[in-house]
């Protein structure tokens, strides 16, 4: 991360999760938010207004930043494919230059057509992924082209015009909603009493067991030669040595800490959100080992240093909400012989 962005993001941190006068002169600037809100709610397709046959669930957010949404997604869609359900997935493709036009993710395109977050989902699940900033376009196409009966949407929370059965709020209980304030006063996309509406709240690293979850190392696989080791394997191996985590995630340190709680010693490196990993930032570090995530691995498929390695992580869904989401779900309709 450059100078620059180190200090604007420290700047923003300051001012949405502290005590900061910034804080109350940037208070004008929310009415305008307020305002478009209030526009989009007007125009909000009717919930469980979803295509026959289809349960769709959003899977978003209330803050500004990364709160764990994109792995909670992948988890549930694991969860879901293990019931029977046949599942697909909308998203925005932030970051991609995939144009206006709804498009579906293949095996040939890279992060840089559709965005990180799509093709990791893509390449995590193995199920029809649709991306388009009109995420009600993005659904259609999927119903008509594929054969699905629950739809995740990755993000899209506040996209009104998409309809949904049931919605799924995640938060950081570290940071939970910072000073409570909306954008750009705060971290906020909606006013907090939004969560009153949402059908489950989950929180990353909560310490409620109804609503809490969190991040653990599966395993690693060596970028270059694909090579996989077992998470007990990594430690046996590295756990005596200094190793380097290099990482794009909105919330870097979430990276750092589970890795350091895992019996790892690491010198961290953050970039900006979805930046992407060069060979020049690798360059710059030490001789170590180097440890990524997968969502900076699929922006670096070229990528050529045998120092590298990508953490694998699962994430303990609370069985409260599978036992709610088994409640809401209609039958699994299509059940293979």
């Amino acid at each position: 991360m450059s100078t620059a962005q180190g200090l604007l993001e420290r700047l923003v941190n300051h001012i949405w999760y502290g005590n900061s006068l910034l804080s109350w002169c940037l208070i004008p600037l929310t009415w305008p938010v307020r305002w478009a809100l209030h526009r989009r709610r007007q125009h909000a397709s009717p919930k469980g207004n979803t295509p026959e046959g289809v349960t769709v669930i959003v899977v978003g957010g209330l803050t500004a930043g990364g709160t764990g949404k994109t792995p909670v997604l992948i988890g549930l869609g694991k969860w879901l494919a293990e019931q029977g359900y046949r599942v697909g997935v909308v998203s925005r493709g932030y970051g991609g230059a995939h144009g206006p036009a709804p498009h579906s993710v293949t095996e040939v395109d890279t992060a840089a057509v559709v965005g990180d977050e799509p093709l990791l989902i893509q390449q995590a699940l193995g199920v029809p992924v649709v991306v388009c900033a009109d995420r009600k376009r993005a659904l259609d196409i999927l119903v008509d082209q594929r054969a699905v009966d629950v739809v995740l949407s990755d993000d899209g929370l506040q996209h009104y015009p998409m309809p949904r059965d049931i919605e799924l709020l995640v938060l950081d209980a570290e940071r939970g909603l910072g000073n409570g304030r909306l954008m750009p006063a705060g971290p906020l996309r909606e006013p907090a009493s939004r969560l009153a509406n949402v059908d489950v709240v989950l929180e990353r690293n909560g310490s409620d067991p109804d609503r809490g979850f969190s991040y653990q190392p599966a395993g690693v696989q060596h970028l270059v030669s694909g090579r996989q080791l077992t998470w007990s394997e990594c430690v046996a191996e590295w756990g005596n040595q200094s190793i380097i985590a290099v990482t794009g995630l909105g919330q870097p340190t979430q990276f750092f800490e589970m890795l350091k709680g895992q019996g790892l010693t690491i010198e961290a490196e953050s970039l900006g959100d979805h930046e992407a990993i060069t060979q020049a930032h690798l360059d710059r570090l030490g001789e170590q080992v180097v440890l990524i995530t997968a969502k900076d691995a699929v922006k670096w498929s070229e990528c050529k240093d045998p120092r590298v390695w990508v953490v694998a992580i699962e994430v303990a869904l609370p069985s409260s909400l599978l036992i709610r989401l088994t409640a809401l779900l209609p039958p699994v309709r299509f059940v293979e012989a």
